[in-house]
């Protein structure tokens, strides 16, 4: 501990840290003397901890080995992997992972809010978060995440996308749509199943009337089958032969065609889901075992989109 003292007209610092010996120091201005202190104080803790001999890496040069060692291993392996690469073309990026400040990072939040959604940002500090905890608790750099000390961007509000009839029979129907998605856009929504967990689907998961769903987003889970699911799946011939990025675009490129607006492939999930509550009249903890929410505040925020017609229907 550092000790400031009048001595001879002048300000002495004095630090006594045990195992090292006295050291003292005497200045005109007191606040001269405190800042002295607080230096050398600063420096001799930091050659103890070996941290001012530790020579950290550019983020770039961890993120390339968080994506070859790390990332490989999580479902969400082809997204992150996206996410961080497009993190690479930052400046920062190119600086010691010691020097990315929240500062930093909170200057790249805001410039890319104003291009960007709040939730495509949030993905982009998880990736940034999960590489600085990575380092800490695995690779053994001592560092803060900065992510832990910055404002997060509100969330979008739940999607409420529900397909009308004419969307439907353009997408299932049309003469654009080819026979494979065609197939996938029916089980899409005679399941709810997410766009993954469709083309991860093998003929041995189905069982009678069930099907075993192995790698899901949380865990595995069996759902039971609709008679139109059943004999989709019997006669698809699974698992299909296309990736989840050909899929999207696939699908999106279909809307485009047809003029249907704002609607992604997962918008076919949150359909089946409020269909099977609308029309099958299943209740919440029965759609939640199709789903595979654990909470059923989730499936009533996201999944139950119920228009005002729906209630009204029920009030008459």
């Amino acid at each position: 501990m550092a000790y400031i003292r009048r001595h001879r007209n002048k300000w002495q610092s004095i630090i006594r840290i045990t195992g090292h010996p006295v050291i003292a120091k005497s200045f005109v201005s007191k606040t001269d003397a405190k800042l002295w202190a607080l230096s050398i104080e600063s420096k001799i803790r930091r050659d103890d901890l070996g941290i001012s001999k530790i020579k950290y890496p550019k983020f770039k040069d961890l993120a390339h080995r968080y994506i070859k060692e790390v990332s490989p291993y999580k479902k969400s392996y082809i997204k992150e992997r996206y996410i961080i690469l497009a993190l690479l073309n930052e400046s920062w990026s190119e600086e010691s992972i010691n020097k990315i400040t929240p500062a930093v990072i909170s200057k790249y939040r805001d410039k890319y809010l104003i291009k960007v959604s709040g939730s495509s940002v949030n993905r982009a500090l998880d990736a940034i978060s999960t590489i600085f905890t990575t380092c800490k608790k695995e690779w053994g750099y001592p560092i803060e995440n900065p992510i832990l000390s910055i404002r997060r961007p509100k969330k979008a509000e739940p999607r409420d996308r529900r397909f009308n009839k004419d969307e439907l029979k353009k997408l299932i129907n049309g003469n654009k749509t080819s026979p494979l998605l065609r197939d996938i856009i029916q089980i899409a929504l005679e399941t709810a199943m997410r766009q993954g967990e469709i083309l991860r689907v093998k003929r041995e998961h189905i069982r009678n009337n069930t099907l075993f769903i192995p790698v899901a987003k949380t865990r595995s889970r069996t759902i039971p089958l609709t008679l139109k699911a059943i004999s989709l799946l019997n006669n698809a011939e699974l698992p299909f032969n296309i990736t989840g990025d050909a899929l999207s675009k696939q699908f999106k490129k279909l809307c485009n065609y047809y003029g249907i607006e704002d609607a992604h492939f997962h918008d076919l999930r949150k359909q089946s889901l409020t269909n099977f509550m609308l029309d099958k009249k299943l209740s919440v903890a029965e759609t939640m075992m199709i789903a595979g929410h654990s909470d059923p505040r989730m499936l009533l925020r996201t999944y139950n989109n119920l228009k005002v017609e729906d209630v009204a229907k029920k009030l008459v």
